[in-house]
């Protein structure tokens, strides 16, 4: 880890650009790794095995593993900032800090930035690619575990313009090499649990299904509603990326015409045949769809919201998907066959499992 030394004597680097190129080494270290998500069951089944409580020999073999393929360098579990509001929903310490010791064995220390910034990223290289086709544009969502809910750093110290960049940098190291265990010690279980807000979300999207039930004709109408709303309340986040990216024309963007047509370029990739550029977007939409119509008569939960956010950072940016049997059956339902989009297996069985993480072997 550089010191704040170090960083003096490099004082043309800012924080932003420190980051960026911490964010692309790690990327680099991953190449050649299978990214394998595990959702917050599998993640307890293995913590289980390893305090004897289970005790299958199915579930130890994948359990011992899924630890072997991490120390050889062969995977990676990697946890999303769903993952990290699951784990603050356990109330007891012990099982808390058990589940944070799994994770950060079998993640490698790997995190994918939290949701509104995957979305930004996302929208960045949309913008790349439709605008400026000959700039290539990498993802940059892969971060380190004590940065799961984003990046910070100290700001507006009364330190010299040059001392507090150098100061943000290491700063910024000294967190990247802190286990997940670490974090959690040190926060409070209550400010993090998120599960009465979930319920909230889940209770105002079945009213919302309830009261616009009569007007769904068919699926594609419905999945088309979805991605129609998805892309409105995108598009400010475009614009903003937008904004940043610059030499686009603030003022068209201010506009409602600029503002129509950022829907528009939303909708269109939303539906079209890029559609699985935007994962953090798409995927939603697709389940919101398929439960609006699929499974009209089955009240949406907290924990299904929870299903969602896994889903769309597994399928958006990993190569296996370990998860519930309810979430297997939407992902790899014939109306919207997401595993098949975007290149994930997906399951929920663990002798499936088991054999998927035997041929990586």
């Amino acid at each position: 880890m550089a010191s704040i030394e170090h960083h003096m004597a490099n004082p043309g680097i800012s924080i932003e650009e420190h980051i960026g190129q911490r964010s692309a080494d790690l990327a680099q270290s991953l190449e050649g790794r299978t990214a394998v998500y595990l959702d917050f069951r599998f993640w307890v089944l293995v913590r289980e095995v390893r305090a004897g409580i289970r005790t299958a020999q199915n579930e130890r073999e994948m359990a011992e593993l899924l630890a072997r393929l991490v120390s050889t360098a062969r995977i990676f579990c990697p946890i999303s900032d769903t993952t990290f509001s699951e784990l603050m929903k356990i109330g007891d310490d012990a099982r808390r800090h058990a589940t944070a010791a799994v994770i950060d064995e079998l993640s490698a220390g790997v995190a994918l930035l939290p949701e509104p910034d995957r979305i930004a990223d996302e929208l960045e290289r949309i913008i790349a690619h439709t605008f400026r086709p000959g700039v290539k544009v990498l993802p940059r969502v892969w971060t380190r575990l004590a940065y799961i809910m984003g990046h910070t750093y100290p700001s507006q110290t009364p330190f010299p313009p040059e001392t507090e960049r150098a100061i943000q940098k290491a700063f910024f190291d000294h967190l990247s090499e802190q286990p997940l265990e670490s974090v959690v010690a040190h926060l409070g279980q209550p400010d993090f649990d998120i599960a009465a807000r979930m319920s909230e979300m889940a209770e105002r999207l079945n009213k919302s299904n309830r009261d616009h039930r009569s007007t769904m004709k068919s699926f594609q109408a419905v999945l088309a509603a979805e991605m129609e709303g998805t892309a409105d309340l995108a598009q400010s986040m475009l614009s903003q990326v937008i904004a940043e990216l610059g030499n686009f024309g603030a003022d068209a963007r201010a506009s409602a015409e600029g503002r129509q047509m950022g829907i528009g370029l939303l909708r269109a990739v939303l539906l079209g045949e890029q559609r699985g550029r935007l994962p953090s977007l798409h995927v939603k939409a697709c389940l919101h769809a398929l439960f609006r119509w699929e499974y009209r008569d089955k009240e949406i939960v907290g924990n299904d919201l929870f299903d969602f956010g896994h889903t769309a950072a597994a399928l958006g940016y990993c190569d296996a998907f370990l998860t519930e049997a309810g979430i297997t059956r939407s992902v790899t339902h014939q109306r919207i066959k997401l595993d098949e989009l975007y290149g994930c297996f997906v399951t929920n069985d663990v002798d499936a499992a088991l054999s998927y993480l035997r041929s990586l072997s």
